[in-house]
């Protein structure tokens, strides 16, 4: 049988930099990243191992990659094992016939550079570098399942749910031994247990022939319903992938069927089976044994009404999340694994967006037993013409579908997140059809979707190639206002009567330290953050067409192309704080708005010196009435959003201690009256950078400095790169800022860019540049 060790310990790690100079490895336990906040080093890493295994006659050694970040190269002893591209999904070496019994040798080349080839080659996150995540030893059986398919290990079970019956589905692959053949009496008996750990059906096949279901016995796929009942098909065509050929949709075997079944039903009851594969020999002997948590559902999406989960309807609300921690940063493990998840459930979300790429496989499992919709995807965030590129992606594409096909959990893969930021071009739309392809190919059982930003009309072509399509939008923060939301939401709907709309993205950052009574964009505040979602959830929550919506984001996370509120390298939208130690205002809103079992709570609660002598005090809880303590008065407020406002409360000089109580739930804070503002509440930007604004007072001015017919700062990053000579130009007078335009996101306006970059160069260097860029013509 196959045995399964931790391989994390014993390391030595080495930067390419470090071993130019001559400095020693440093002794590293994995997972491990090379990030910091103090430099953003992309380049290349060394990792070393030297050990010992002595296998028993017949054995073989397999090492499991759980995530290195971004490409690598992998040998032991002078050979090279192979070679992976992508940092998020897993892959196994075999390592058998280069196995010495001792001091072996075992060398992993990391590189975490951009690069033209491997996605991601952009994105508003860090591609942090490292073996950050878990590595495993495998030892197994001359015959054994093959653990180096895909990153699966060989077994790749899928669900279905159709006239009320349950079916699991299984498609396996078997290495044979040395001197043996396909036909040597080899068979798989699989087993399927309920969640008491009871075996409820069991079946032995032959290990080398399909059983008669394998041809078309997929389910139909996932009804994509439009209006007036019309049901939009899912497409499928051949893999285009260069390794071994992944099975399809339709090689699955079915493997077993229930008339009676428990359904994975999402936060009211996530109940999961145990699906077990065991390989035999001819004498019953067992030789391996793959293990998958499994759960049976249905769903659909209406256009008009929505998400539907086992033909009820679920009204999808969320966040997203990235990988990230502090200190650990993409080297997180099971306590920030469980912290997040816990934070989660709290929130009372139950849905997930795992973004921008897959996530470790303890995540998903988490998701499964939580209950929570997630959304898994790539790391497509830019797509140029490069073939190569695109061949990656499905490489990506592949590993976390095969690898993540068991989870019920999983309802929606994403092909693509923003790509029109660099300009949307045709050539997208046959790329990204491709991929869409690939996800019916490889999984008739889920929806295909993507990410388009507010940029890319409700008519583009890039909404009409996923199953359902989605929108990251931040009206009242970055552009607009908040009822722009409510509008784009209609016209969308109108624009496209037959697709289904969900939000992926929307949110506002703050720093704690920040308060206002009389909260405004770009101010920082807790206040802010905390009345953007009060103003844009509403339509979002209230329209049943939009099938789900996800807050980005849960967390603050690292951003290297950042500087917000004067925190470095951080965006700074989560509802709680990067530490995980700090649930920010947004949350309790969110909390109030989700939660079923009652909930309160005060907020402003860190705006503590107040110099007016009464207040608004803001109370969020999901109970019809409040009741506010001050003072010695009773104080009662009644809502139905959530958000309940008690104003012109006195304030006393000194303490306030106030408590709001709804039911059985109540919460306590105490306000401090003071003599004079507190200053430190104010954001001051300690870098300002560039505010062109200031460069002129009439329209007249305005028009004379950026004129429409010539190249100014205040075009997009994607015109001024088009232009060679713009480019040039930049690249010439400001090298650190034409580096960072490579990368950046290219409908941005590069005023507005440098703004958040804050660069090392002086306003009156930026008003030579846009004065040279001004001598080009459009």
């Amino acid at each position: 049988m196959s045995q399964i060790r931790s391989f994390n310990d014993n390391w030595t790690f080495a930067l390419e930099r470090d071993i130019a100079q001559g400095k020693a490895p440093q002794p590293v336990t994995l997972p491990h990243t090379w990030y910091t906040d103090e430099e953003y080093i992309q380049e290349s890493g060394t990792y070393r191992k030297h050990f010992d295994l002595k296998l028993s006659e017949g054995q073989r050694a397999f090492l499991r990659f759980h995530g290195v970040d971004k490409v690598c190269t992998i040998s032991l002893n002078g050979h090279t094992l192979g070679h992976h591209e992508g940092g998020y999904t897993i892959f196994t070496f075999e390592l058998t016939p280069y196995l010495a019994e001792t001091d072996n040798e075992l060398v992993v080349i990391a590189n975490n550079e951009t690069g033209k080839t491997v996605s991601p080659l952009s994105g508003d996150f860090a591609v942090f570098g490292g073996i950050h995540r878990k590595v495993e030893l495998m030892i197994t059986d001359a015959q054994c399942f093959d653990h180096t398919f895909w990153g699966t290990d060989g077994v790749i079970f899928n669900t279905g749910v159709s006239d009320g019956k349950a079916s699991l589905y299984a498609f396996s692959r078997v290495l044979n031994g040395a001197g043996r053949d396909a036909e040597s009496g080899l068979s798989i008996r699989y087993d399927l247990a309920d969640a008491e750990g009871q075996l409820v059906a069991s079946r032995t096949i032959a290990a080398t022939a399909p059983t008669q279901a394998s041809t078309g016995s997929r389910t139909d796929g996932v009804p994509v319903v439009a209006a007036q009942g019309n049901t939009a098909s899912l497409s499928q065509c051949a893999s285009t992938t260069a390794q071994q050929e992944p099975p399809a949709a339709k090689d699955y075997d079915l493997i077993l069927s229930l008339d009676d079944f428990h359904p994975w039903n999402g936060l009211d009851q996530a109940y999961l089976y145990t699906a077990t594969a065991t390989l035999l020999d001819e004498d019953d002997r067992e030789l391996d044994t793959v293990t998958r948590k499994v759960g049976f559902r249905s769903f659909s999406i209406d256009v008009d009404r929505g998400f539907f989960l086992n033909a009820e309807h679920v009204k999808l609300h969320g966040v997203a999340k990235h990988q990230d921690f502090d200190k650990v940063y993409s080297a997180a493990g099971e306590k920030e694994w469980q912290r997040d998840m816990e934070l989660i459930s709290e929130i009372g979300a139950n849905c997930l967006r795992l973004s921008h790429y897959p996530h470790p496989q303890r995540i998903y499992d988490l998701a499964d037993e939580k209950g929570l919709v997630v959304w898994a995807e790539i790391p497509m965030l830019k797509l140029t013409k490069n073939e190569e590129l695109l061949a990656n992606a499905e490489q990506q594409l592949t590993e976390m579908i095969l690898q993540n096909m068991h989870h019920p959990s999983i309802f929606f893969w994403g092909v693509q997140n923003e790509i029109a930021i660099w300009g949307e071009e045709p050539y997208m739309y046959e790329k990204i059809g491709r991929l869409n392809e690939l996800v019916h190919e490889l999984d008739s059982s889920r929806l295909s979707t993507s990410s388009n930003l507010n940029a890319v009309a409700t008519t583009s072509p890039l909404n009409q190639i996923t199953d359902v399509t989605a929108y990251n939008v931040y009206y009242g923060w970055y552009y607009g206002s908040f009822e722009d939301h409510g509008k784009f939401l209609d016209e969308f709907h109108r624009d496209n009567s037959r697709m289904p709309l969900g939000i992926s993205e929307y949110g506002a950052d703050t720093n704690l330290a920040y308060h206002s009574d009389h909260p405004r964009v770009n101010d920082y505040t807790e206040e802010f953050q905390a009345l953007y979602h009060e103003s844009v959830y509403p339509s979002m929550r209230d329209r049943d067409f939009v099938w789900g919506s996800f807050v980005w984001n849960m967390f603050d996370f690292v951003s290297p192309i950042r500087t917000a509120a004067n925190i470095k390298n951080r965006n700074l939208k989560g509802l709680v704080t990067f530490d995980r130690q700090t649930c920010k205002d947004a949350f309790y809103y969110y909390k109030a708005q989700w939660r079923k079992d009652p909930v309160i709570h005060i907020a402003e609660q860190r705006f503590v010196n107040r110099c007016t002598d009464t207040m608004t005090v803001k109370v969020y809880s999901n109970q019809p009435e409040v009741t506010l303590t001050a003072g010695g008065r009773d104080y009662i407020a009644a809502s139905s959003e959530g958000v309940f406002r008690f104003e012109n409360i006195p304030l006393s000089m000194g303490e306030n201690h106030m408590v709001a109580t709804a039911g059985s739930v109540r919460d306590e804070a105490t306000f401090l009256r003071q003599e004079t503002a507190d200053t430190s509440y104010v954001y001051v930007d300690q870098h300002p950078g560039l505010n062109v604004a200031n460069w002129f007072e009439d329209e007249q001015e305005k028009a004379r400095l950026f004129p429409e017919d010539r190249y100014s700062l205040k075009d997009s990053i994607e015109t001024l790169r088009s232009n060679e000579k713009a480019f040039h130009m930049i690249r010439e007078m400001m090298p650190e800022v034409a580096k960072a335009m490579e990368d950046a996101m290219g409908s941005f306006a590069l005023d507005r860019f440098v703004s958040f970059m804050k660069p090392d160069y002086t306003e009156e260097e930026f008003m030579k540049m846009n004065a040279r860029l001004r001598e080009i013509e459009k």
